[in-house]
């Protein structure tokens, strides 16, 4: 009796397939979830950013700062949440965070106290 060849795929054939698909799939998650947070901190920065110019241009009509973001007309982007730690008329200083993310920036303007992250005056600094 003779063995035809059959047609398909041996088990071990199947199995490599399998581990490069897994490789592939664990490289993914792994930039994809790189990507995320560099989003989520690009988004606390242009925040902090857009804090700073409603800051800037509330203390040039009222020569003082504020921590009332309603006053700034002032919206955060969606799941970011800003809170200040100090704002008066020599400076302020205040943080953003996002829902999603563990990472939390900072800024300081004027003579307010140094917040970290932030090390430097008007340098906007994440951890």
């Amino acid at each position: 009796m003779t063995l035809r060849a059959r047609p398909g795929f041996s088990l071990l054939e199947l199995f490599v397939v399998l581990l490069i698909i897994g490789i592939l799939t664990a490289v993914a998650v792994t930039r994809i979830h790189d990507y995320k947070h560099h989003y989520y901190q690009a988004t606390m920065l242009s925040d902090l950013r857009n804090l700073a110019v409603s800051e800037e241009s509330y203390w040039s009509s009222v020569d003082t700062y504020t921590n009332d973001i309603a006053a700034l007309n002032f919206a955060p982007s969606p799941y970011v949440t800003i809170s200040f730690a100090e704002a008066d008329s020599v400076g302020w200083s205040a943080k953003a965070t996002h829902a999603n993310d563990t990472t939390t920036c900072a800024v300081y303007y004027g003579r307010a106290a140094i917040l970290p992250p932030a090390t430097a005056k008007t340098v906007i600094g994440c951890n």
